[in-house]
C-alpha cells in the first residue's frame, strides 16, 4: 500500500489542486447564468475530473483493490443507468439530451458512473466522519455495520437530491418521459429517490467489502494503523459539492433544493463543532464559577 500511496500522492494533490482552481469559476459562471454555448462541455468534464480523482484517491489508500472497486462501481453504476434510460426501470422513464459527452454505446454520458464514483465515495466518507470520528485502525475497516451502509447510501441520496434539480431544469442533462409519474419534488418521480437509494447501497456494500479484503490482509500482515492518504478529500468533495449546488439551486430560484442542502451543511457543521463546544462549556461545580 505505502509504495501505490507514495506514487499516487502527488497526483492526488495535482489533480485536487486543479479542481480548486476551477470551482469558483464553475460555481459563478452555472449561478450567473453565464456558461458559454461552447462550454456545455465542461460540466461534464468536472464531473470526470472528480470521479476519476475518487478513483485514484481509493487506489492510493488501499492498493489494487482500491483499483478495483473503482472500476466494479463505474460499471455497475453504468449498467443500471443502461438498464434505466433504455427500459425506464429501476428510476423511471427518462433519456440523456446531447448537453452530455461523449455517450457510452450513445445511451449513457461516460459523466454519469464517473459521478456515482464520486457521490457514493464521498458519502461514505461523510458517514464515517459522522460515525467513526476519525478511528483510523485496521479493525474498524473489518465492519459493514447496517447503521454505516445505511447512512452512507442516504447521504449519497440526500445529494442526489440538491443535483436532480439543478441537472433537469438548469443544465437539462435528462428529461423524464412524459408518462412518468412525478413527485411534487420538481416533476422528479419518486422512483428515482428509491432506486438512487437502492443503487448507492449497493456500491457501499461493494466498496466496504474490498476494503474489509484490504484490511484483512493487512492484519495478517502485522498492519494495525492505516496510514491514510489525505482522508480528508471525500468528505472535502462531497461538502464542496454540496455548496455549489446550494449555491446555484438558491441564485436560479430553486429555493426547496437549495434549502435541503443547506441543513445537511448544517447538520455537518454541528457535528463537527458540537464535541468541540461541549469541551469548551463548564460541568458540575464548575459550571458559573
Amino acid at each position: 500500500m505505502q509504495s501505490s500511496a507514495t506514487r499516487l500522492r502527488p497526483l492526488l494533490l495535482l489533480c485536487f489542486g486543479v479542481y480548486l482552481f476551477l470551482y469558483p469559476g464553475s460555481i459563478a459562471l452555472v449561478a450567473l447564468d453565464q456558461v458559454p454555448v461552447w462550454g456545455t462541455w465542461m460540466g461534464g468534464a468536472l464531473l470526470i475530473w472528480q470521479g476519476a480523482l475518487m478513483g485514484i484517491w481509493l487506489t492510493a489508500n488501499y492498493g489494487w483493490r482500491g483499483l478495483v472497486a473503482s472500476g466494479l462501481v463505474l460499471l455497475i453504476s453504468w449498467a443500471v443507468e443502461h438498464i434505466g434510460a433504455t427500459t425506464g426501470f429501476p428510476f423511471g422513464a427518462y433519456s440523456y439530451t446531447d448537453r452530455l459527452t461523449p455517450q457510452i454505446f450513445g445511451v449513457v454520458p461516460l459523466a454519469i458512473p464517473f459521478a456515482w464514483l464520486l457521490i457514493v465515495t464521498a458519502a461514505m466518507g461523510v458517514s464515517e466522519r459522522v460515525l467513526a470520528k476519525g478511528d483510523r485502525s485496521m479493525k474498524a475497516d473489518l465492519r459493514i455495520s447496517p447503521t454505516k451502509v445505511l447512512m452512507a447510501a442516504s447521504f449519497a441520496l440526500l445529494l442526489d437530491v440538491t443535483i436532480e434539480p439543478f441537472a433537469v431544469h438548469i443544465n437539462e442533462y435528462w428529461v423524464w418521459s412524459a408518462g412518468a409519474s412525478y413527485s411534487g419534488y420538481y416533476g422528479i418521480p419518486a422512483s428515482n429517490f428509491v432506486a438512487w437509494w437502492i443503487t448507492s447501497l449497493l456500491l457501499v456494500i461493494v466498496l466496504l467489502r474490498l476494503r474489509r479484503s484490504f484490511a484483512s490482509a493487512a492484519l495478517r500482515s502485522g498492519v494495525i494503523q492505516r496510514r491514510a492518504v489525505m482522508p480528508w478529500l471525500p468528505l472535502s468533495l462531497y461538502l464542496s459539492n454540496l455548496t455549489m449546488f446550494v449555491v446555484v439551486n438558491l441564485a436560479r430560484g430553486q429555493e426547496a433544493a437549495a434549502q435541503i442542502g443547506m441543513l445537511i451543511l448544517l447538520f455537518l457543521v454541528a457535528d463537527w463543532a458540537w464535541p468541540r463546544l461541549r469541551v469548551l462549556i463548564p460541568s458540575g461545580p464548575e459550571r458559573g464559577v
